[in-house]
Formats: structure tokens, C-alpha cells, sequence
């Protein structure tokens, strides 16, 4: 971990999911990850491909890039993220060093060609930031401007808040009452995943609200790689939501995008609700496919094939 943190102060991932700050919350969150890159020496050049590794009581070595809807990149010696044949290659070298190996594509590079194993795919909603926040913002649908317009004439003040336990909490509450509106027991999210991402993230993390007369009715999570702010979070009081908060608050990430230099917004997977999807592609994102490589040997696919097995007894 003491060579990836240099490694990322040096040339930082282009994703926050593939930076250290994530895997070593992932690792604080849950007591059966830890957080360690896999590391490829080879003619001289080195690759870094980031990993959780889940422990597992028949010592079993599982790893992943990265749970919870997140992305992985196979990163170059510059940090940049690898592409076609030579991503393919340094993924089937590290999937020979693991039982299982899940690797989750990031969208914004080009994906490994074919490498023979299961695979799923995915669509992410993107926007290109590459031009400053004006015309970034003028590039977007002429109705999403409008909304935005006038949930800011409606008094919705849209601001980054402090991440402490308050802002946190406050946040946390208004995403359980969002998860419950979509039917959820539990937001995907857990409270210690978010405090653990905001104590290793420090920055690189950001808490926004919109505000309506100063009460909070709509807030985000954003995470930033060298080169995308990735929208991880998001969260309405329903009775606001005629105010429309969510189209204010993504119009001000989107300035804020431009702010820092990112090239990319990503508001990431819908995962089958057709309204988050139509709400992405009203603020002008365009689907961009990714893919789930899924790498198990023959150890893992009969360990799969006996748990698989005693689940369907019970049950029977």
C-alpha cells in the first residue's frame, strides 16, 4: 500500500475507484476486504492493476476491481489507464493469481478486447466536460437549463457542505428515506462506507446540498480522479420536489466538473430504472457501455457449483 499511495501521489488514477482513498475504505468498511494492488514487472515496465482482496474461510484468494458499482483501469507506469491488447494482458496475468478475479471496466477507456470469459455489460451516463463551464452548461438540453434556471429563481442555493458527522448524518437520513421510496430495505451505501470514504478521500470527496430557505432538500456525493467527477450518491426529499433541486444541483457539479478540470461528469449505471436513466439523458449525458470480466478457475467454478448446491437443498 506504501508504494500505491506514492505510486497515485505521482500520477493519480483517473478514477477515484482506482485510487487508494477507495480501497482503503472499502477495506475500513468491511472486515473481510483489505485493500492490495496487484503489481506487474515486465521488459522494464511497471503496471499497476488496483484490487480489493475479500478473505475467505477455505482460503479461497478472491479479488475485485471494484465492488458497489465502481470501476477498475489496469494504470501504466504514468498512471494512465491501459487499453485493447495490453490490458488484456496484464488482466490475465493477475487472473492467474487468484481462485476468482472480477474485473469492472471503467468506461472512459477503451475497453480489453475479448478474453474468453463471462462478461456483463453495463451503460454508463456521461458528459463530456472537456470545454470551461460555460459552454459545457450550454451544451446541455435547453429544458434541463430551464429547470435548473428556475428551481434557482425558486430560491433552490445549491452548496457544498463541510462532511462533518452532522452534514453527514443529515445526508444519510435524507438517503434512507430515498431508498424507501424506491422500495430498498437499506440504502446500497452503508453509513460507515460513506464516513470512510469522506476520512480517507479528504478532498477528493465533496458533500453538496441544494437548500431550499436554508433546510437541506437534495444532496449528492462526488468523487474526483484525475479526470472525472463521478456522481456516487444522490438523494431528494420528495414533498421538495417540485422545486426541482436535482436539475440545480447537477447544473452546479457540472460548473464545479469544469472547476477542477475534469473531463468527464459521470453519473454512472442506471441498473433497470428506466426514470434515473430518462433524468440522465434529460441533463444531455450519453450512454457509454462497459464491461464485468469475470475471471474463476476450475477450484472456484466447483466451490460455486457445491455452495449452489447445499443453497438449493434448503430451500427445497
Amino acid at each position: 500500500m506504501e508504494r500505491w499511495d506514492a505510486f497515485d501521489r505521482a500520477h493519480p488514477a483517473p478514477t477515484f475507484f482506482a485510487r487508494p482513498a477507495f480501497a482503503r475504505a472499502l477495506a475500513a468498511a468491511f472486515p473481510n476486504v483489505r485493500a492490495e494492488p496487484f503489481w506487474i514487472e515486465d521488459d522494464g515496465a511497471t503496471t499497476c492493476i488496483p484490487l480489493v482482496q475479500a478473505r475467505n474461510r477455505l482460503g479461497l484468494r478472491v479479488a475485485t476491481t471494484f465492488p458497489l458499482g465502481a470501476y477498475g483501469c489496469v494504470l501504466d507506469e504514468r498512471g494512465e489507464a491501459l487499453e485493447g491488447d495490453r490490458a488484456a494482458h496484464a488482466l490475465r496475468r493477475a487472473s492467474r493469481a487468484f481462485d476468482r478475479f472480477t474485473f469492472v471496466a471503467w468506461p472512459l477507456a477503451q475497453a480489453p478486447n475479448a478474453l474468453g470469459v463471462d462478461t456483463r455489460l453495463s451503460v454508463a451516463a456521461v458528459i463530456d466536460c472537456m470545454a470551461d463551464a460555460q459552454r459545457t452548461l450550454a451544451a446541455m438540453p435547453g429544458r434541463a437549463r430551464r429547470t435548473a434556471a428556475t428551481a434557482r429563481r425558486r430560491g433552490v442555493v445549491c452548496e457544498r457542505a463541510r462532511a462533518d458527522d452532522h452534514d453527514l448524518s443529515r445526508y444519510y437520513a435524507m438517503l434512507e428515506e430515498t431508498s424507501a421510496r424506491f422500495g430498498l430495505r437499506a440504502p446500497t451505501i452503508s453509513r460507515r462506507l460513506l464516513d470512510a470514504v469522506f476520512a480517507f478521500g479528504k478532498d477528493d470527496a465533496e458533500l453538496w446540498f441544494a437548500r431550499v430557505d436554508g433546510e437541506s432538500v437534495a444532496g449528492g456525493v462526488v468523487l474526483f480522479g484525475r479526470d472525472e467527477l463521478f456522481f456516487w450518491s444522490a438523494a431528494m426529499r420528495r414533498e421538495f420536489s417540485a422545486y426541482r433541486p436535482s436539475n440545480a444541483l447537477n447544473a452546479r457539479l457540472l460548473e464545479r466538473a469544469c472547476e477542477r478540470g475534469m473531463r468527464w461528469y459521470n453519473l454512472g449505471a442506471s441498473d433497470g430504472s428506466p426514470g434515473s436513466a430518462q433524468f440522465k439523458q434529460s441533463l444531455g449525458a450519453r450512454a457509454v457501455p462497459y464491461r464485468t470480466f469475470d475471471f474463476q478457475n476450475a477450484k472456484f467454478r466447483l466451490y460455486a457449483a457445491l455452495r449452489g448446491a447445499r443453497h438449493a437443498d434448503r430451500s427445497a
